[in-house]
């Protein structure tokens, strides 16, 4: 956490902290009492708000800084992620977020999800008091998007070696379309041009297709108590990640039918432990991490069309942060 707390944030603090204030005061409060109790559970799962920050960072790249416009537009994509992460929750069965429970766990799967669909109506409400209606239109297309991912991930399954480039799609979709929405507003609302807006986009997009692989390979090998949430949850839930498709692929007929019956059939137990007990996993993950670096060197490339300085630098920091993360 001292990577982000102490250097890429630090250009952006004041921005953060007004984004923080929208969210707390107009985005997560509600005149009922039950909705209010579970938006203050759920503000427990904010963690490296990495989306509000690439709004202010994209906005300090082209020279704004503590902009209202730019909080609020911070707010509504971390409540939007907010969201997501409810309903993730409740397609995985995850027990746990940010080291405590999911509300799944705790009041079954009807209340988050109606939680996310309130935290949806909200944002685009608020997204309509904006200047202009660049925002609402964006964060439309972005949330079809994320759930066109979601949709399309649902029905990639394990069948022989399975298709990489289908598997970045999905991630481009699920995680990749509010990285890119967050650069690209921050960017217009920040006063850029179009160009540069949509330079940034594109960071985005590899940035959150980087970002996901990470959390894929996490999700295999990772620590449940550094990550603070429960891993494993692609397996059970029959997910088609990066980490499987490179273990897939140097497998010969026997070990694809392996991993097949470990990831499709019933089985005794976890089974994140029977694959890590079964399968060397280690060359797999070092070439999700070596895809990831190369999403992130491109991003790195983008950069160079803005002027230095702090922001850019943050940028930069982020990257770093992105792939060494593990939580």
């Amino acid at each position: 956490m001292s990577l982000l707390t102490s250097n890429f944030m630090e250009p952006i603090q004041a921005g953060m902290a007004a984004t923080d204030r929208i969210l707390r005061e107009q985005l997560f409060v509600d005149q009922s009492d039950a909705v209010v109790k579970l938006m203050e559970h759920i503000g427990q799962y904010s963690g490296k708000r990495l989306r509000p920050a690439l709004v202010h960072l994209s906005g300090g790249l082209v020279g704004t800084r503590d902009s209202e416009e730019l909080a609020s537009i911070g707010a509504m994509l971390e409540a939007l992620h907010m969201a997501t992460l409810l309903h993730d929750d409740v397609l995985d069965g995850a027990d746990v977020r940010r080291k405590v429970p999911t509300l799944n766990a705790l009041y079954g799967n009807e209340v988050p999800i109606l939680l996310g669909d309130i935290i949806y109506a909200r944002t685009f409400d608020h997204s309509l008091k904006l200047p202009t209606l660049v925002a609402a239109n964006e964060i439309s297309r972005m949330t079809q998007d994320v759930c066109r991912g979601e949709i399309d991930q649902s029905f990639f399954k394990f069948e022989g070696r399975p298709d990489e480039d289908r598997y970045l799609r999905v991630i481009r979709g699920k995680t990749g379309a509010m990285f890119r929405t967050a650069c690209y507003l921050g960017v217009h609302y920040g006063g850029g041009t179009e160009t540069e807006a949509e330079t940034m986009a594109t960071f985005g997009l590899d940035a959150g297709a980087a970002f996901q692989i990470i959390d894929d390979c996490l999700d295999v090998v990772g620590d449940e108590r550094v990550a603070g949430k429960s891993l494993g949850t692609d397996l059970e839930t029959g997910k088609v990640t990066l980490p499987i498709i490179r273990l897939a692929r140097d497998l010969d007929e026997r070990g694809l039918e392996r991993l097949r019956h470990l990831l499709v059939d019933p089985v005794d137990g976890s089974r994140r432990d029977l694959l890590r007990s079964e399968f060397d996993l280690d060359a797999a993950v070092r070439e999700c991490h070596e895809q990831a670096d190369r999403f992130l060197h491109r991003c790195l490339d983008l950069l160079e069309a803005f002027e230095p300085g702090p922001e850019r630098q943050s940028l930069a920091d982020m990257c770093t942060f992105v792939l060494e993360r593990s939580y």
